[in-house]
């Protein structure tokens, strides 16, 4: 069976371009336009790894991660997480991986097929 990954991104050309990729390197994917909606999505507990955006309406991928680590669900906690943002501060990435975060890529620093090399390393552990 194909690992599932959750995109949660709000600009559609972006998530677009990673859903193409990914399912061309064999993966289910589904897709979160909003941090509440990938909350939504990860309950079902059928997700191996997130790529969690920073900057979303409803709630950000800090207040994503923030819930997660806040949760007594430790099978929600397990899923790892790498947050893929055009914020690149220092600042930015210590919090996010503060909160839970495996791993912290700039989009504009990363082509799709390192993304994908990311995305491996952390599911096939």
């Amino acid at each position: 069976m194909a690992n599932i990954i959750l995109i949660c991104e709000d600009e559609e050309f972006v998530a677009r371009s990673y859903i193409r990729k990914l399912e061309l390197e064999g993966f289910s994917v589904k897709h979160a336009r909003n941090g509440q909606g990938a909350l939504d999505m990860m309950k079902g507990g059928d997700v191996d790894l997130v790529l969690l955006d920073l900057m979303m309406p409803l709630k950000s991928g800090f207040d994503v991660l923030a819930e997660i680590q806040n949760s007594n669900d430790e099978s929600f906690k397990k899923v790892p997480i790498i947050v893929a943002s055009n914020l690149g501060q220092k600042s930015d990435i210590e919090e996010a991986k503060r909160l839970g975060a495996v791993d912290f890529i700039v989009k504009s620093n990363v082509s799709l097929k390192e993304l994908v090399e990311k995305i491996r390393k952390y599911i096939n552990k």
